[in-house]
């Protein structure tokens, strides 16, 4: 067990989302509730508590939401993303609660089998983090099972 990091907390993430796929377009709206069993404990993660408590585990409820507007044009699919994530709790009362609103853009090409994406997001609002981030993506999608379309079934009636 590494002292630095574990894995010490249960969480339950309720996800919810709405899309429109036709015409080539896509667009998305994916929310994600996520709610901490264990508010605060003495086993740090990635996210610990801030001073004085720093090596201890703050797991406040969240909220995330990404977005996704895009095109296709022919094997290529281009468009704006974002994304935010806010803090809904907090563990304990010094807790500074943590949000972000991100935006960037995606690219992506329909290889026939594999559909690669690679998009960017820069921070442009946060509260409580380190610093504004721009993050690199990238998202490689295959279909594991493909069931060919069926003929529809003809019914034909004879009287006798």
């Amino acid at each position: 067990n590494n002292p630095d990091v574990s894995w010490s907390d249960t969480s339950l993430n309720q996800r919810f989302a709405i899309s429109y796929t036709g015409g080539g377009w896509n667009l998305t709206a994916h929310l994600i509730y996520g709610t901490h069993f264990d508010d605060f404990n003495p086993d740090p993660q990635f996210s610990a508590c801030r001073a004085p408590l720093a090596g201890f585990n703050c797991a406040p409820d969240f909220i995330n939401l990404d977005l996704t507007a895009t095109k296709k044009f022919g094997k290529w699919e281009i468009g704006p993303v974002a994304f935010g994530s806010w803090d809904v709790s907090d563990p304990i009362d010094i807790y500074r609660q943590q949000s972000q609103w991100a935006v960037g853009g995606l690219v992506g090409y329909d290889f026939g089998p594999v559909n690669l994406q690679l998009y960017a997001t820069t921070d442009v609002t946060q509260d409580n983090y380190n610093g504004y981030e721009t993050r690199f993506w990238t998202r490689i999608t295959f279909p594991i099972w493909n069931p060919k379309l069926h003929e529809p079934v003809r019914v034909t009636w004879r009287r006798y």
